[in-house]
């Protein structure tokens, strides 16, 4: 478990990230490969379904931007992967659980607008997971437990514990590290 002085530390470093400076980025389309050199995905759109997919890049590999801002638009969530360099204040996360964990943490983006898609279907990982909701609001059951989270808030869940986000009603950013 994490100390609860750990995440009270990240819930006391605003990132103060817009929904415009998102989208920015994902323009950068050269920013975004279809996979980075460890296989992991960048960019993947999160369906009604629960199922995710990446059917987001050109011929050359590279990230179709607009494609991935009409999936956002028509209210697919995004998921962008190892984000934790994307912005200033992602970096300071990105420091501050390397100094904790003695490690590098994967970090990634949730990132919706709540018309469509919000998240998978009920889920557990086999690594804890912290997530600092950066903007927005968002309804989780998390080990059969009601939680919503608002702007900067953070939790903490353990490994193998049951989670699914259930609702969003306008657009919300999320930061997930996987303490893997």
């Amino acid at each position: 478990m994490v100390e609860d002085k750990f995440l009270k530390k990240l819930k006391n470093i605003k990132v103060k990230i817009s929904e415009e400076d998102v989208l920015e980025r994902i323009i950068d389309r050269l920013r975004w490969p279809k996979k980075y050199p460890s296989g992991q995905p960048t960019i993947e759109v999160i369906l009604e379904n629960g199922n995710k997919h990446s059917d987001l890049f050109l011929e050359d590999e590279y990230l179709d931007s607009q494609k991935c801002l009409d999936a956002y638009d028509q209210g697919y969530t995004l998921i962008l992967s190892n984000i934790a360099f994307l912005f200033k204040d992602t970096t300071v996360i990105q420091n501050e659980l390397s100094i904790n964990f003695g490690k590098n943490i994967n970090c990634n983006f949730y990132f919706g607008n709540g018309k469509k898609s919000v998240s998978f279907n009920k889920h557990q990982h086999e690594y804890p997971v912290i997530v600092k909701n950066i903007y927005g609001n968002s309804k989780w059951i998390i080990d059969e437990k009601e939680v919503i989270l608002k702007d900067q808030d953070v939790i903490w869940f353990d490994k193998n514990i049951d989670h699914q986000v259930v609702s969003i009603n306008k657009p919300k950013l999320s930061m997930t590290c996987n303490i893997s």
